[in-house]
């Protein structure tokens, strides 16, 4: 063999044992395939034959080596609005706490302040000075160091509140000027997490909305929900996509069908594609669901949305069968959706047609508060909701050739008819109250 074991030009040993070097040989050369055995005893030389290589540069030190990764490693900077959000998100995340373990007071107002605090440390997300530092004196003086039964902690909620406002409409001057950016859907992001706060909060501290059945959500890929619709406005399309985005483990979006005559308000259109929807047509269904994305339709269209107050609660006009065949197309599984609770926040008690007409929508509400308030009428009132997503259908079970068999589809939608309706019945009939459930 030509290489010869390495010594250590430092080792002061008078004599090296010939034992030692081929049991340390035999440990740690690489093995060498030969045709031919050779002894160990002729293929290493004799001790005193060995002669030691010339000596390489000793490595660093493990010492050294870390001293010189730290010296060429530099602290990245120390963002001081970051720092100055994060330590008041965590102060008023603290109070909130506090005031929600509270006993004192009644139940009502610990709850709303509780939540109006959340609102707020939602919202420090995307402010910056001078805002953030209008907001963080206003919550020293008078929110950190008040009872939350003190006026001045009241008072205090106000000011922050209108500091948020005051940043929010900058920021949407700043989007009208065309500074923004929206995917191909005409979905706007920077819009949905900006609102993303008020809509938490109507779901859990104005409409008190509790969810069943979110499980039945599939985690990823395409999904088409069915839904009663309500309300005379579309608030019921926002909690549902509010639940799956605050609830849901995944913490999808729902990409809702708005109905088409919405498109004809001067404005609204564009407001609603930056939001995620999309006029209720079977074709925007299919090209969301072949995209992967969780669908949510409401069959029954304007019938539903404009139903008189004593006929709430009864399906009419309920027309899913251009859904569900795209969804069997897709291969995406049926999930239908009650919703309780919405029918109750605009009251209407007559549709005033000729109204309607001459404004081109398909219906004008008179409800208790509208128009006689004026823009106050039109507050929803603060019903107890509740939205249950059904057991999904699987549409395998139907087959490929399912989606070509209007027989099949129309007995579809008879299930997800029924099974709402019969979700709509029994917890209407399990209510002890509309306001509270």
């Amino acid at each position: 063999m030509s290489d010869a074991p390495e010594s250590n030009t430092h080792d002061q040993s008078p004599a090296i044992d010939e034992s030692n070097v081929v049991e340390g040989l035999q440990e740690t050369a690489p093995a060498v395939e030969t045709e031919e055995h050779i002894p160990l005893s002729d293929a290493v030389p004799a001790p005193a034959e060995i002669s030691a290589p010339e000596p390489e540069e000793a490595p660093p030190a493990p010492e050294e080596e870390i001293g010189v990764a730290y010296a060429g490693e530099r602290s990245p900077p120390v963002d001081p609005v970051a720092t100055l959000r994060a330590e008041t998100a965590a102060a008023v995340q603290e109070l909130e706490v506090e005031i929600r373990n509270q006993t004192e007071g009644s139940a009502e107002t610990r709850d709303l302040a509780a939540d109006l605090l959340r609102l707020i440390r939602e919202n420090l997300e995307r402010l910056r000075p001078p805002a953030l530092d209008n907001v963080v004196t206003a919550l020293r003086q008078n929110v950190f160091n008040s009872d939350y039964l003190d006026p001045d902690f009241w008072r205090g909620i106000a000011m922050v509140l209108q500091y948020q406002v005051t940043e929010l409409t900058a920021l949407i001057q700043r989007r009208l000027r065309g500074e923004f950016a929206v995917d191909a859907y005409g979905m706007d992001s920077e819009l949905i997490e900006l609102v993303r706060p008020v809509a938490g909060f109507l779901y859990r501290s104005w409409w008190r909305v509790t969810s069943e059945g979110l499980d039945g959500i599939p985690a990823e890929g395409p999904a088409l929900l069915l839904a009663n619709h309500s309300g005379v406005l579309p608030w019921d399309s926002a909690m549902i996509a509010t639940a799956v985005l605050e609830d849901h483990p995944s913490q999808r979006l729902v990409r809702s069908l708005h109905d088409p005559w919405m498109i004809t308000v001067p404005g609204l259109a564009p407001a609603l594609a930056a939001f995620g929807q999309a006029p209720a047509l079977p074709e925007n269904a299919a090209r969301l669901l072949d995209d992967g994305q969780l669908v949510c339709a409401f069959p029954e269209g304007a019938q539903g949305a404009g139903k008189l107050f004593w006929n709430r609660y009864r399906l009419t006009g309920f027309d899913a069968r251009d859904y569900i065949r795209v969804a069997l197309r897709a291969g995406a599984p049926i999930i239908p959706v009650a919703v309780i609770g919405a029918e109750e926040i605009y009251p209407m008690l007559i549709n005033v047609r000729p109204v309607a007409q001459l404004l081109n929508l398909p219906y004008f509400p008179l409800t208790p508060l509208f128009p006689w308030f004026g823009l106050l009428g039109i507050t929803p009132l603060p019903s107890k909701w509740s939205i249950i997503f059904d057991t999904p259908i699987d549409p395998s079970v139907y087959g490929a050739a399912a989606a070509d068999d209007p027989t099949t589809i129309a007995q579809i939608n008879d299930l997800v008819q029924r099974r709402i309706q019969s979700l709509l019945d029994e917890r209407t009939a399990a209510r002890r109250s509309i306001f509270f459930g």
